[in-house]
């Protein structure tokens, strides 16, 4: 391979690892953010700090598309990374601030806020530069970003345990900035160019006029439920498995590693078994799956099964947010980009309307009835996915 290629490969598929750390660093630290020891916030202040992510991703990236048109992919790529270093230097900073809460509840809502951004700009321009890294290998390179995004987010909570550990919390969010800053300077450098980016005045005019199809809409709709589960686990996860499982913060940690280290496990799994097989059984049968887990998981009695729930949650859940992107590329292949544009907002909005609940909720309901509850939204995802089988056999 050569030295030029070799570095693109090693800055794209970094910066899918790394914006797997900085999106689970918040949740991972959810211990910290509700211990009267740090932070201080209470659930429904946990809850909102999700709040600004989502807007600003779903935002991000619905304009990545466009702002790329005239300024190019790559600048998209340096503003994503960008936002990602301001927002974890923000959340060092929140250290600082430990004692008074509402000056450290506004660092951190700001510091989310950037994440947000660096999620949206940054997904959005990793995935076609995956994409155009080895001919004729494309679905594979695709597999490989979101396996190491997924490594990325199994990662932030044992990095936040271990620094725990050395009672300084901080040094993770640290580590990750000065990561991500090396990562910035590093991808600046390099030549990267879409092989297909256009200006934005040769945007098809069937584009620009292309309305919200019904079919289209049940996708929208399934993936804001699948961001309502993914967010029960994830943002929520750590918290439940502290002040309801009675573990550890270091036990509770390596819950939502397994949660995440699954997902992305899962996802490999399932593009293997999809080179031979068809999928879409699995697809259909998978929520309902969850929705068990979800039942099953507060009824724990011991840290392993504990654990293993969260585990197999992971499974679950790790391939229905890919094949959801990829049967509705099959059903609207000529507004392929613009689709994906609507389920990342979607799935945004699902994440943040499940988290804010949850932290709502959580003053009247205990989070093991929280976390049963989610079974609804396994449930009813599940039923979309039913509705749209007929749909899939087609494809």
């Amino acid at each position: 391979m050569e030295a030029s290629k070799l570095k693109k490969v090693i800055a794209i598929y970094l910066g899918g690892f790394m914006t797997g750390v900085a999106l689970v660093l918040f949740p991972a630290a959810g211990s910290i953010f509700t211990s009267s020891a740090h932070h201080g916030f209470s659930s429904s202040q946990f809850g909102s700090i999700f709040t600004p992510q989502i807007i600003m991703a779903i935002i991000s990236s619905l304009m990545a598309s466009k702002l790329a048109d005239k300024i190019g992919m790559k600048k998209v790529l340096l503003y994503g990374l960008f936002a990602l270093v301001l927002s974890t230097a923000l959340l060092t900073a929140s250290h600082w601030l430990e004692g008074s809460t509402m000056a450290a509840f506004a660092v951190v809502l700001a510091a989310t806020g950037f994440l947000g951004i660096g999620f949206g700009f940054s997904l959005t321009a990793l995935n076609p530069f995956a994409y155009q890294l080895f001919a004729g290998k494309e679905t594979s390179a695709i597999t490989a970003l979101h396996f190491f995004l997924g490594i990325g987010t199994a990662t932030s909570p044992l990095l936040i345990s271990y620094f725990t550990g050395l009672e300084m919390w901080w040094g993770a969010s640290l580590v990750t900035t000065l990561i991500l800053l090396f990562l910035l300077v590093f991808t600046w450098t390099l030549p990267l160019k879409l092989s297909t980016e256009t200006l934005e005045k040769e945007v098809s005019t069937e584009t620009v006029k292309f309305k919200i199809p019904g079919r289209l809409w049940w996708y929208i709709i399934g993936v804001f439920f699948y961001g309502a589960c993914e967010a029960t686990f994830g943002s929520w996860g750590s918290v439940f498995l502290e002040k309801q499982g009675g573990l550890s913060v270091a036990k509770a940690s390596l819950g939502l590693s397994l949660f995440w280290g699954s997902v992305a496990v899962g996802r490999i799994l399932f593009a293997l078994v999809a080179l031979k097989f068809k999928t879409n059984w699995l697809y259909v049968s998978a929520p309902f799956v969850l929705a068990l887990i979800f039942y099953a998981l507060p009824q724990a009695n011991s840290e392993v099964l504990y654990l293993c729930a969260m585990a197999m949650g992971g499974l679950a859940i790790s391939f229905l947010l890919p094949k959801s992107f990829s049967n509705s590329a099959a059903d609207f292949p000529k507004q392929a980009a613009l689709v994906s544009g609507f389920l990342v907002a979607a799935l945004q909005l699902g994440t943040g309307f499940s988290a804010n609940v949850i932290g709502f909720l959580n003053k009247t309901y205990s989070l093991s009835a929280l976390f049963q509850f989610s079974t609804v939204y396994a449930l009813v995802f599940g039923g979309i996915l039913l509705y749209l089988y007929k749909g899939f056999q087609k494809n």
